[in-house]
């Protein structure tokens, strides 16, 4: 794709966000809550092996699924929540790319070691590891749109869309900028409603306190509240990055298959 293609699809996306978004967020709230439920139960009992399960599986799921609607959401067709139960018909399709996405894993904490041990890991490791998530949730996108629209076997969806990915030269510098914005203004946004929400109690300790320390305020980050304003939050700003680069890279998807039939 040239240039004014390439603005083409940035100016759909953006289009297609505008429109779909506030629909699109009510899936992932529900996604964030249950899984922030769990992860919270479970800590009552000191248990956070079936937590990482559950919620592991909740979000693979809701991935999927995220995927599934925003193709629908993309060609004007209706979705619901019943849509999130086509995965059950892609499961033994997509067990090679959880082992994929395994070995990927498996290979990126042996690598984080390996930095550590070099000395390298103040420099390098966020930079690396930031865009190494970014390149694989876009890719991610590409693979599942393939599978979901050609039923092709996972490897050869991975390489299609490694393959697609790497051909939107200007879509991964959008969408990389794009990332870095909403994690940073998704962190303050989520930091000040926790403030918001416990601002009385901390300023009556403050006004109280004859010095100002770091402990005074503490307490009121690790309530059970505060936990829950933390997780939901942040599992709603790494949606809401699904939801936009899943829609920029679906309108690059089905414009590139549509220039590819139409060839």
């Amino acid at each position: 794709m040239n240039r004014d293609e390439m603005n083409l699809v940035l100016e759909s996306a953006r289009s297609a966000i505008a429109r779909h978004r506030l629909a699109l967020m009510k899936y992932c709230v529900v996604t964030a809550l249950l899984c922030s439920l769990i992860s919270l139960a479970a800590q009552q009992f000191n248990d956070n092996l079936i937590p990482l399960g559950t919620t592991l599986v909740i979000n693979l799921v809701f991935l999927f699924g995220l995927d599934w609607v925003i193709l629908k959401a993309l060609r004007n067709e209706p979705y619901s929540y019943r849509d999130f139960s086509q995965f059950a018909k892609y499961f033994k399709a997509l067990l090679p790319l959880f082992g994929i996405y395994a070995v990927i894993l498996a290979a990126g904490v042996l690598a984080l070691q390996a930095m550590i041990h070099l000395g390298a890991v103040l420099l390098v490791l966020p930079a690396l590891l930031a865009l190494s998530v970014i390149f694989l949730n876009c890719i991610n996108h590409l693979t599942l749109f393939s599978m979901i629209e050609t039923h092709q076997s996972a490897w050869q969806a991975l390489k299609g869309g490694a393959k697609l990915f790497f051909q939107s030269r200007k879509l991964i510098l959008h969408i990389v900028l794009k990332t870095m914005v909403l994690i940073l203004l998704g962190s303050l946004a989520v930091y000040a409603l926790n403030v918001f929400v416990y601002a009385p109690q901390i300023d009556a300790v403050l006004k109280s306190a004859p010095e100002i320390t770091e402990a005074l305020i503490d307490p009121y980050f690790s309530t059970n509240l505060s936990y829950l304003i933390q997780s939901v939050g942040m599992q709603l700003v790494v949606s809401y990055i699904a939801i936009v680069s899943g829609m920029t890279y679906g309108t690059y998807y089905l414009k590139r298959r549509s220039s590819v039939q139409q060839a």
